[in-house]
């Protein structure tokens, strides 16, 4: 099968890259692709024929999206998913588009299903509600996979960000004391178990909203004690108010994306253990 991922040299999109490894993948970043120049890239799509389509791309500056950033972020968050979805429904194949936990409000500390009324706090989370919403309006082959707090090999793309984990091992070793916000509980969601879960969903399930998260939940203060806990290092850490951190997006206080559909993944402490063995 031709697989096309866009977005591959992102943390997720070289992992998806991996785990479909045994088909005919063609992987395609921004240099190869640009979404943004819709019949140009289009044209490249149905030129190549793909069997299955993934989009990996997304705008995540969600600070920078509440100013000089918010076109971009509606753009490629919000707009490209619905084309993409439209133009795989036409070629009659499987489109594959991620969400993100931050298009809930954080007011149910019980987490959220799939079904649960979203109600996002940032310009970020609703341009991917919008994206969201594009892609099930399509209909046919079309997937959501929403992930939560993504960690694992750092992206070889220029945009890629460094993960929240090689930020607190970097910080580590030039600090003894961090203090780190204790709130915004979410579910940490290791890059390779979410590819093989995204195979999973496409082999084995229907089209629709998946939650794709590994098992259980922190905040970002509970995932450093695990990652310094983990790495062996000692370091004085404090917990705090987000308050103390004033940024220009809103965050929502409990994300945790419960998954009502599938088998659950497997603990985020596990998989963090598994990835910290690799650097």
């Amino acid at each position: 099968m031709k697989v096309l991922i866009l977005g591959a040299k992102g943390m997720l999109g070289q992992e998806l890259v991996n785990t479909y490894a045994d088909h005919d993948v063609v992987a395609w970043d921004r240099e190869d692709c640009d979404v943004l120049d819709a019949d140009t890239s289009d044209a490249k799509i149905r030129e190549l024929g793909p069997e299955l389509l993934i989009n990996a791309i997304g705008y995540n500056a969600v600070d920078l999206a509440e100013g000089e950033g918010e076109e971009m972020a509606n753009k490629i968050n919000g707009e490209v998913p619905g084309r993409l979805a439209r133009l795989a429904s036409d070629l009659d194949i499987p489109f594959v588009h991620y969400g993100t936990e931050y298009v809930t409000d954080g007011e149910n500390a019980e987490g959220y299903t799939e079904d649960a009324e979203m109600n996002p706090l940032s310009v970020y989370g609703r341009s991917k509600l919008a994206g969201e919403k594009a892609v099930m309006e399509v209909g046919g082959k079309g997937y959501v996979i929403r992930l939560s707090r993504l960690f694992g090999k750092p992206a070889t793309s220029e945009a890629g960000k460094k993960s929240f984990i090689d930020i607190m091992l970097g910080l580590a070793k030039t600090k003894d004391h961090l203090d780190l916000v204790d709130e915004e509980e979410s579910s940490p969601t290791y890059a390779p178990d979410l590819a093989k879960r995204t195979r999973e969903i496409v082999e084995g399930h229907p089209p629709g909203l998946y939650h794709a998260a590994n098992s259980g939940s922190c905040t970002w203060h509970g995932f450093a004690q695990e990652i310094f806990r983990l790495k062996g290092v000692t370091i004085d850490i404090t917990p705090v108010s987000g308050k103390m951190f004033p940024r220009p997006a809103k965050r929502p206080m409990h994300c945790v994306l419960l998954n009502t559909k599938l088998p659950p993944m497997r603990p985020w402490q596990e998989a963090l253990e598994d990835y910290l063995k690799t650097i």
